[in-house]
C-alpha cells in the first residue's frame, strides 16, 4: 500500500513575472482545451513559446489552434505532433472537430514521414527554460522526453488521484506514454479529474463568453453543444483549471511530491495512478478553491477572447 496522503496544503509557490511556457494539447473535441488557449493569451505572465497538437488528426488540431489565433488577432506557433498512441490504443475522436469554425486555415505543408513529429521537434527545440503544460494524451510528451526534451518542470491534466480502479481519458488513451512521462523522474504536477470535476461553467459563463468577439461566440457555441452531447447543464473546465494551477497554486492545495505508478493493465485499468513508497517527484493537486477558481478561470479567459481590450497581437 502507498503511503498515506498528507493533508492539503495551500501551494507557496510564486510564478515569476515571464513565464516561458509550451502547451501540448488534443484541442478540438472537448472545448475545454480551446478554454485553456483562450486562458493563456489571457494571462500576461505567460510567454507561449508554441503549441503541439497531439493525439488523432493533429493536423486538423494544429488548423483550429491558427483560426483561433486569427478570430483573436494573434500569432502563435502551432506544428502537429504524433497522431498514433504509443500503445496502440485506438484514437477515440468526437467527430465535431472544428465543426463550429466557418472555415480553418491551411496548414503549411510538414514532411509527414519524419520523425519524430514536427510537433515534437517544436518541443524539444523549445525546451530549455520553459515549463510544459500537457493537458491531452502524453504520446508527443513522452516523444519529446525520448528526443531529450529538458524542461524546467510538467504540468499535466491526468488521472483520478482518489481512485485506483479507474483510468481518466487523458492517461488511458495511452498508458505506455503515461508512464515514461509520470515515472520519468522530472518535476510534475498533476491535476486530476477528482479535482477538475469540482469546478464548473454554465450559463454564468457562457453569455459572457459569446459576447467577446468572433472567438467567444464559437467557443460558446461548443460549449453548449458540449453539454448537450453529454446531457449536461455545465462544462467542467479540466483543461483551463489545470493552467490554473501552475498560475495561480494559491487557489489550490497540493501534496508533497510522491512517487507513483501507471498501470500497463496488468494490476488494473491501463492507465490508472497510484501513488507507492519511495521518494517521488509527482506533485498532486488534492484542493481547490471553487468559487475562487471559477471566478479567475472566467476572468483570464474572457480577457484571453478579448474582454473590453482590443485584439492586440503577441
Amino acid at each position: 500500500m502507498g503511503p498515506r496522503r498528507r493533508q492539503g496544503r495551500r501551494a507557496l509557490i510564486r510564478i515569476p513575472v515571464s513565464l516561458p511556457l509550451l502547451l501540448d494539447s488534443d484541442l478540438g473535441s472537448d472545448v475545454d482545451d480551446e478554454l485553456a488557449l483562450a486562458l493563456l493569451w489571457g494571462s500576461p505572465e505567460v510567454e507561449l513559446r508554441g503549441v503541439c497538437t497531439t493525439y488523432g488528426d493533429t493536423a486538423l488540431r494544429a488548423r483550429i489552434v491558427l483560426r483561433m489565433a486569427e478570430l483573436t488577432g494573434r500569432a502563435v506557433e502551432v506544428a502537429p505532433g504524433e497522431q498514433e498512441t504509443a500503445s496502440g490504443r485506438d484514437v477515440w475522436w468526437a467527430g465535431i472537430e472544428g465543426a463550429a469554425y466557418d472555415r480553418l486555415p491551411i496548414l503549411p505543408s510538414t514532411v509527414e514521414e519524419e520523425a519524430p513529429s514536427p510537433g515534437v521537434r517544436l518541443l524539444v527545440e523549445r525546451a530549455a527554460g520553459a515549463h510544459l503544460l500537457a493537458i491531452g494524451p502524453l504520446t508527443s510528451v513522452a516523444g519529446a522526453l525520448d528526443a531529450g526534451a529538458r524542461f524546467d518542470g510538467i504540468t499535466l491534466m491526468g488521472g483520478d488521484w482518489t481512485d485506483s480502479t479507474t483510468a481518466e481519458h487523458n492517461l488511458a488513451s495511452d498508458a505506455v506514454a503515461a508512464k515514461r512521462v509520470l515515472e520519468s523522474g522530472l518535476p510534475v504536477t498533476a491535476v486530476g479529474v477528482d479535482v477538475t470535476r469540482q469546478v464548473r461553467f454554465g450559463e454564468a459563463e457562457i453569455p459572457r463568453f459569446a459576447a467577446c468577439g468572433a472567438l467567444g461566440a464559437v467557443l460558446a457555441t461548443e460549449m453548449r453543444a458540449w453539454m448537450r452531447r453529454w446531457d449536461e447543464d455545465f462544462e467542467v473546465p479540466h483543461d483551463p483549471l489545470t493552467a490554473l494551477a501552475l498560475l495561480e497554486p494559491d487557489l489550490f492545495a497540493f501534496e508533497a511530491p510522491v512517487a507513483v505508478r501507471v498501470s500497463d493493465g496488468s494490476d488494473g485499468p491501463e492507465g490508472a495512478v497510484r501513488r507507492v513508497d519511495g521518494a517521488g517527484a509527482v506533485r498532486i493537486a488534492v484542493g481547490v478553491d471553487v468559487e475562487a477558481a471559477r471566478a479567475a478561470l472566467a476572468d483570464r479567459i474572457a480577457r484571453g477572447l478579448g474582454e473590453h481590450q482590443d485584439h492586440v497581437a503577441r
